[in-house]
């Protein structure tokens, strides 16, 4: 083999062989192991009957994807690590009282089928279905039919969820990139100054589960390694770790966390959920982002550790791939030096590979818009992003807390882009997502 052709193979090999590698996607333990990315989420519903005691009437919405997210196999079974991990064998209802009754797989199509007690009053039949669309490609769906009766009221309705997950990597990938998560500045924590505790207020099911996120920062907001201590104060239940245990039966409490003589509280309700809550928990649960980590340093940790574990056996092939082109470029090199042709041979080098462009100025950044607030239609129903309980068109304000009403639709794609809640970098005070400027000294609010 001539010199020159020694040159074209070990340029193409440096240059397409880590990238083929890096595309090449894991088929592990089973045909469907390996990262995905979910597509996204459409929840249409069909009521059939609804009444003054069923709260807020659920409305349709559909929730942006692009997360990703591992799937591990055993056997036929799946289990899809979204925020709550989600199996082919289990319940994809958030409602605690759903029971399975069969579950099936044939022909990579899994089907599940769960319902509640004939003797409960808020009746739910779910049927879950995966299809499996070749090895890159599951189409998720869910026919879940309510037929609830609360006090004089018939609650009936039919919510649909669909979804679709592709594989990264694979031969049919969603041409939409992930969004990037934002970087966290590093910073150097200077004397305590407040402790914070999130959520600030929650509403869980009776018996369910809170965890919350606790820590002490500076005057500027920066994380000091200590973590303060997480306590019940007030109400029932039992709180263990960072977790609230709900009792079974409705009732209020009061969470402390504290450090030394700082302390924060948050507020949690303990009440049975109407279906527009199960719709808002269906698109927090089952997606990738957001929602309240058991603990922020844990979540840091197994996303380091899932990094490495996913992230390091693909590194290896590319790292090769450029090992064995190096030699092959001085294999290349010993062979034209032999030739005793220095400057044939830097021609032939430099004419061999590809050239790589370097622009001369970085793009710039296009400038930022500020996008205003939607209003309120009329005759929308209105919801309260402090404690959650609906309201009927044209109220205002919630009697409970005196927290200003948002329209349910906004509310929905609040929770759907995974804004929490909005906090004054002044004074640190908390607001819903859709409050702009603090109340206390006017300054413009940040994502909390």
């Amino acid at each position: 083999m001539s010199s020159r052709r020694w040159l074209w193979l070990a340029g193409l090999v440096s240059l397409v062989g880590p990238s083929w590698l890096a595309a090449t996607p894991a088929r592990a333990d089973g045909p469907y192991e390996g990262q995905w990315r979910e597509g996204p989420m459409n929840i249409r519903v069909s009521v059939e009957s609804w009444g003054g005691d069923c709260g807020p009437r659920p409305q349709s919405t559909t929730t942006r994807g692009g997360g990703a997210f591992r799937i591990s196999q055993q056997g036929d079974q799946l289990t899809f690590h979204l925020r709550q991990a989600r199996t082919t064998r289990e319940c994809w209802s958030e409602n605690r009282a759903v029971r399975r009754v069969s579950s099936s797989y044939q022909a990579g199509t899994w089907r599940i089928v769960c319902r509640t007690p004939a003797s409960d009053s808020r009746a739910e039949t779910g049927t879950y279905t995966i299809q499996a669309v070749g090895d890159d490609r599951l189409q998720f769906r869910d026919v879940s039919r309510y037929d609830w009766q609360l006090n004089e009221s018939s609650c009936v309705g039919t919510i649909t969820t669909t979804q679709t997950f592709t594989r990264i990597g694979g031969g049919a990938a969603e041409p939409e990139e992930p969004p990037e998560e934002p970087s966290t500045p590093r910073c150097s924590p200077g004397a305590a100054a407040r402790v914070v505790l999130r959520p600030a207020s929650a509403d869980v099911q009776p018996g369910g589960r809170q965890c919350f996120t606790a820590r002490v920062v500076d005057a500027r907001g920066c994380a000091l390694p200590r973590r303060p201590s997480v306590r019940l104060a007030e109400g029932e239940g039992s709180v263990s770790g960072l977790c609230y245990e709900a009792p079974d039966a409705a009732t209020s409490a009061r969470i402390v966390a504290s450090s030394g003589d700082l302390t924060a509280e948050a507020r949690v309700a303990v009440r049975t959920m109407d279906l527009s809550d199960l719709i808002a928990r269906r698109t927090e649960s089952g997606s990738v982002g957001g929602g309240t980590p058991e603990d922020a340093s844990s979540e840091t940790a197994a996303r380091v550790s899932a990094t490495q574990r996913d992230d390091g056996p693909g590194l290896l092939w590319p790292a090769l791939a450029l090992v064995a082109a190096l030699v092959l470029v001085g294999i290349a090199f010993l062979l034209l030096r032999r030739k005793k042709a220095p400057t044939r041979a830097r021609k032939a080098s430099i004419g061999g590979l590809p050239g790589v462009v370097i622009p001369d100025d970085e793009p710039e950044p296009e400038p930022e818009t500020t996008e205003a607030a939607p209003t309120a239609v009329a005759g929308e129903d209105m919801i309260c992003p402090s404690c959650r309980r609906g309201y009927p068109p044209g109220t205002e304000t919630c009697p409970h807390d005196e927290t200003r009403l948002m329209p349910y639709r906004e509310f929905a794609a609040g929770k759907a882009a995974g804004v929490d809640s909005h906090v004054c970098p002044t004074c640190g005070e908390r607001y819903p997502p859709t409050v702009k400027f603090c109340g206390k000294d006017g300054t413009t609010l940040v994502p909390g």
